[in-house]
């Protein structure tokens, strides 16, 4: 009877032995498994917080998805090619156009790889050195909050060029996405049954001068104060056929004082020769969206060769100021759009920071073009009361914007793009108009 008990026990001894792997392995599965679908879980609120960040910036950069995703897994291995995000307009999405209300798709996907706990073995099953998990997130953005937006363009004799972005002449391209946009912004305010909040465009060309219709006569300014000699140094106009040409005579703190100030002799019509071949002129602020295509569909914009206006976007952007001046809805939005730098870059330099040209204002409130521009504007209020908030951005049609320190030194690196083709160009431009009004929704 012993003996048979001993014997059991034997056995029961070896099937015990043979079982803890086994055993082992269920352990090691429940413990790494319990972890993935909580990681599941966890990357799951980590996108959909990603996508929100990437949205509210109306940016498609994965290195800020990515940051978000890494803080919610510190020990993860998150590489870029592990984060995707897809930008989506309205046109390009069916679930947008069947909407009445319009808006952009972001949609972050993020795959990360967790080390295990238990990676196992020959003899102990498990999932090995680690795990990948996968999830994604879409937000959308909609628009909501009225906006005037001021488009800036370079018409300056460089865009009559042809480029690989489009099928067309630069300028042509340009006058195309202008009038894209005017259609956006149409489709837009029909949304919007208050006839009083609606969103508004203007459109201000460029070259060494803008230029304006007065009377059925075409005028040209080019937006400076001077130091003339008269017996002495005093303040006055620039001559008139290369404005700017020499920034040591350029009075860059008048220029600047007086940006906002119309009865200024800086915007008095030039009245001697004008250097330029281009046709182009302002086009106040409006919600009529239709006049604005058929303006910029005429002989009202063009380019004749390739030679002889140059570029001055500082006088583009100063009058651009003066237009957003004049809207009275709480988003105001200049975009400078222009294919390389400004022909005098010394005197744009000069006029972005007088106190150390070729770099950036000391600080908000430093004396500066745009910080002059944005703080004024940032300081009124609406007819309704509202308070204005204003943005001033660079795109860079053709050229990479970020070569070129002017716009980045004027309106700030978060506030430069770049773009190589028509699509990016329009595209960028409904991205930033919807960031000023629209708002998230999941």
């Amino acid at each position: 009877m012993n003996h048979n008990l001993n014997k059991q026990s034997g056995h029961a001894a070896i099937l015990f032995a043979l079982f803890i792997p086994v055993l082992f392995g269920v352990f090691t599965l429940g413990t790494d498994g319990a972890r993935a679908i909580q990681d599941k879980a966890r990357l799951l609120e980590a996108v959909e917080v990603a996508s929100l960040a990437v949205a509210g910036q109306g940016s498609d950069d994965k290195t800020l998805a990515k940051s978000y995703v890494q803080y919610y897994f510190p020990l993860a291995k998150i590489e870029d090619k592990d984060i995707e995000i897809q930008k989506l307009n309205c046109e390009d999405n069916q679930n947008c156009r069947d909407q009445e209300r319009r808006f952009f798709e972001y949609r972050v996907t993020a795959s990360i790889t967790q080390p295990t706990w238990f990676p196992g073995n020959e003899a102990i099953i498990g999932f090995g050195k680690n795990y990948q998990v996968l999830d994604q997130s879409i937000t959308r953005k909609y628009h909501s909050e009225t906006v005037d937006v001021v488009l800036v363009a370079d018409f300056s004799a460089s865009m009559y060029e042809f480029w690989d972005g489009g099928s067309k002449r630069k300028f042509l391209d340009l006058k195309d996405i202008i009038s894209d946009i005017s259609t956006e912004l149409e489709t837009f305010n029909g949304y919007n049954v208050n006839s009083e909040k609606r969103n508004k465009l203007a459109v201000v060309g460029f070259d060494f001068y803008t230029s304006r219709v007065v009377n059925n006569t075409r005028t040209y300014y080019d937006h400076l104060t001077c130091w003339v000699w008269n017996r002495q140094w005093v303040e006055g106009r620039c001559k008139s056929d290369y404005p700017g040409d020499d920034h040591r005579y350029v009075n860059a703190e008048a220029t600047i004082r007086d940006v906002f100030n119309l009865n200024s002799n800086a915007h008095n019509p030039v009245a001697g020769s004008i250097t330029n071949i281009s046709i182009f002129e302002d086009v106040n602020l409006t919600d009529n969206m239709s006049f604005i295509r058929t303006k910029i569909k005429s002989n009202s914009f063009n380019i004749m060769r390739s030679t002889g206006s140059g570029t001055s976007s500082y006088a583009g952007i100063i009058r651009g100021a003066q237009m957003a001046l004049a809207g009275n809805n709480p988003r105001r939005l200049i975009i400078l759009l222009s294919d390389g730098q400004d022909s005098y870059w010394r005197t744009t330099d000069k006029l972005i920071n007088p106190a150390n040209p070729g770099f950036p204002p000391s600080s908000p409130t430093a004396l500066g073009l745009c910080n002059r521009i944005l703080n004024e504007l940032n300081n009124q209020k609406t007819v309704e009361g509202d308070d204005v908030t204003a943005r001033m951005v660079a795109v860079g049609f053709d050229y990479n914007i970020n070569a070129f320190p002017q716009m980045r030194n004027c309106v700030g690196q978060e506030n430069v793009f770049s773009a190589e083709n028509r699509n990016d160009i329009k595209n960028k431009i409904l991205e930033l108009i919807t960031e000023e009004i629209g708002h998230l929704a999941r």
